[in-house]
């Protein structure tokens, strides 16, 4: 039987075991990463890091105003020191976040995501968008479209 719990609870009981050197496997939660990586539809796994390893365009998991986000690093200013700073984004998201080395809790494995998936994903993402807008010019509340499963 699955048992839920809250995501702070989670992901600070995730962060215990990459600092104990284990990987960890997560299903995704949000859509700051589509089309990437779906809410709910996509898993990723966790990886303990070296600091000096991170790169752009890593997605790292990472704590971020009493919060954990999983966006990519579209830049590394300075090295793993108090002065170096790393800058996130998600790829859905216009908005960065300025991070410390030290916030970083692991480095995502994301899954393999061909062109094609991808393109689908973008199309729903699309649709779900003009449904949204026709709803609210129509105020229609009963048209809807599902996620994609796993195929």
């Amino acid at each position: 039987m699955k048992k839920i719990i809250p995501n702070t609870e989670a992901l600070k009981i995730i962060e215990e075991g990459i600092k104990a050197g284990n990987s960890v496997r997560l299903t995704v939660r949000g859509n700051s990463m589509s089309p990437l990586l779906l809410d709910g539809v996509d898993i990723v796994t966790l990886h303990p890091f070296i600091p000096e390893n991170l790169k752009t365009g890593d997605v790292v998991l990472f704590r971020y105003k009493e919060a954990f986000l999983l966006h990519r690093i579209i830049e590394i200013q300075g090295t793993n020191s108090p002065e170096g700073k790393i800058i996130t984004k998600g790829d859905a998201l216009e908005k960065k976040e300025e991070i410390g080395f030290s916030d970083v809790v692991a480095v995502a494995e994301v899954p393999k995501t061909g062109l094609m998936k991808l393109s689908v994903r973008r199309g729903r993402i699309l649709l779900n968008r003009i449904i949204i807008h026709i709803r609210k010019r129509l105020n229609i509340n009963h048209i809807t479209v599902t996620n994609e499963t796993n195929t």
